[in-house]
C-alpha cells in the first residue's frame, strides 16, 4: 500500500467486498448457515467480529498482490488468485473452526458434507469469490477508465466507482460460479460435495497452468536481493506460521464460545432451502441438542445444554480425535502454501508499475 497507485484501492474494495458477503449472509435465510465467536467489537446486531472484515485484505490483498508477479493472461489471473487465496484460508478454516471461532448449521445440505468439520463448500466459496473480486476489479476499470499500467490509478472517482462495483458485484459473480458444476451435480445428482469442489478447483488449476505455461516475456524477470522480501512475504510467513503454533498448542477441549449459535429448538422442523437452479433442499431450522451432528463442540462444560428458543448461549469446545493427524494437515498445508508463495514472490516477474500521470502525460512510476 505505501506504493501508491491502485493498491491502496485494491485493500478498500477487499474491505467493500467482505462488508457485502458478511451482511448478506445474515439477512438472506438460506445462507445465514454460520455464526462467528464474539469479539471485542461486534457489528451488525453483534454478528459480525471487526477483525473479520480486516481478514478480506489479508486473504485478497495478498493474492492480488502475489499473483501479479506471475503476468499471466487475463482469463487466468483470477483463477490463479482464487487459488491462492485458498491456499492462506484452509489452515485458518481448519483451526479457525476446532477453536470455535465461528460454528456451521447443523444440517444445512450446502454445507453439511465436511473435511475437518470445515464445509466442502467454505473452499469452493473462497476459490470463487476471489476469482469473481479480481476479475471485476481489474476488468471493469476498462468501462469507466483510461487503460493504464494495471497498478497505476486514474484518479478519486474513477477508481470509487470501481471499489463500489467491485464491493457489490463479486459476490453475486461467485454465486453464480457455484451454477456450472455444485449445484447440478450435488443437488440433483447427489454427488458428494468434496467432488464437486476438486473438479472445480481442477479446472481453475488447469487454466493457470496453461496460461503459465507459455509465459509473458516479463512473467520471468530475475530480481534483486532487495526484491525477496517485502511486506507481502512477511504477511505469508506470520499467517502460515500462527496456524502451525496454534495447533501445536491450542486445547480446544477447554475452550468455551459464549454468543449466537444456531437457535435451538423442536428436533424436526424442516425448512426450505432455495437453489440457484430452482431445486428446493430440506434443513432443520433448529439445533436439537438430543441429536446433532458436529463433532466439535458439545456441552460439557455446563450445567446443562441450552433450552428451546436460546439462540445465546454456551458451547464447549472438544479434544482432538488424533491430535497428530491435525498438526500434519494444517502443518502440510501451511508448508504448500509457503512453497506456493516463494514460487510467486521469488520465481516470478516483478509487480507492473503504479504510480500516476504527471500534467504532461508523462507516466511516473514508483516500485
Amino acid at each position: 500500500m505505501r506504493n501508491g497507485g491502485r493498491y491502496r484501492w485494491l485493500w478498500f474494495a477487499a474491505v467493500a467486498h467482505g462488508l457485502t458477503v458478511e451482511s448478506l449472509s445474515y439477512f438472506v435465510p438460506d445462507i445465514d448457515n454460520f455464526w462467528h465467536a464474539q469479539s471485542m467489537v461486534m457489528l451488525l446486531g453483534q454478528r459480525l467480529p471487526l477483525h473479520i472484515i480486516i481478514l478480506y485484505p489479508v486473504f485478497l490483498y495478498v493474492a492480488v498482490v502475489a499473483v501479479s508477479h506471475m503476468n499471466l493472461r487475463w482469463w487466468a489471473e483470477p483463477c490463479a488468485v482464487g487459488l491462492t487465496a485458498l491456499l492462506m484460508d484452509i489452515p485458518f478454516d481448519i483451526m479457525g473452526v476446532k477453536n470455535l471461532w465461528w460454528t456451521w448449521h447443523d444440517d444445512d445440505p450446502n454445507i453439511y458434507d465436511r473435511h475437518y468439520d470445515v464445509p466442502w463448500t467454505s473452499y469452493y466459496f473462497h476459490a470463487s469469490f476471489a476469482a469473481a473480486f479480481t476479475l471485476i476489479f481489474f476488468g471493469v476499470r476498462r468501462f469507466f477508465c483510461k487503460t493504464v499500467s494495471k497498478f497505476q490509478s486514474q484518479g478519486f472517482f474513477c477508481e470509487l466507482t470501481v471499489v463500489i462495483i467491485t464491493g457489490l458485484f463479486s459476490m453475486p459473480l461467485g454465486i453464480l460460479q457455484f451454477i456450472p458444476v455444485y449445484h447440478p451435480l450435488h443437488d440433483l445428482y447427489g454427488l458428494h460435495s468434496e467432488v464437486c469442489v476438486l473438479l472445480f478447483l481442477t479446472f481453475f488449476f488447469l487454466l493457470v497452468w496453461s496460461a503459465d505455461r507459455h509465459p509473458f516475456e516479463h512473467a520471468r524477470v530475475p530480481k534483486s536481493m532487495t526484491d525477496k522480501f517485502n511486506l507481502i512475504a512477511l504477511t505469508v510467513l506470520i499467517h502460515f506460521g500462527f496456524y502451525i503454533y496454534i495447533v501445536l498448542t491450542a486445547k480446544p477441549e477447554n475452550i468455551k464460545s459464549v454468543g449466537f449459535h444456531q437457535p435451538v429448538g423442536a428436533c424436526d422442523v424442516p425448512v426450505d432451502v432455495a437453489t440457484p437452479l430452482g431445486y428446493s433442499l430440506k434443513k432443520n431450522k433448529y439445533l436439537c441438542v438430543e441429536r446433532y451432528f458436529e463433532e466439535y463442540f458439545d456441552f460439557h462444560c455446563v450445567k446443562a445444554p441450552p433450552v428451546s428458543g436460546k439462540e445465546w448461549y454456551t458451547i464447549c469446545g472438544t479434544p482432538y480425535k488424533n491430535h497428530a493427524e491435525y498438526i500434519i494437515v494444517v502443518s502440510a498445508f501451511s508448508f504448500i502454501g509457503l512453497v506456493w508463495f516463494w514460487q510467486l514472490l521469488n520465481k516470478s516477474g516483478k509487480l507492473p508499475k503504479s504510480g500516476k500521470t504527471t500534467v504532461r502525460g508523462v507516466k511516473q512510476h514508483i516500485e
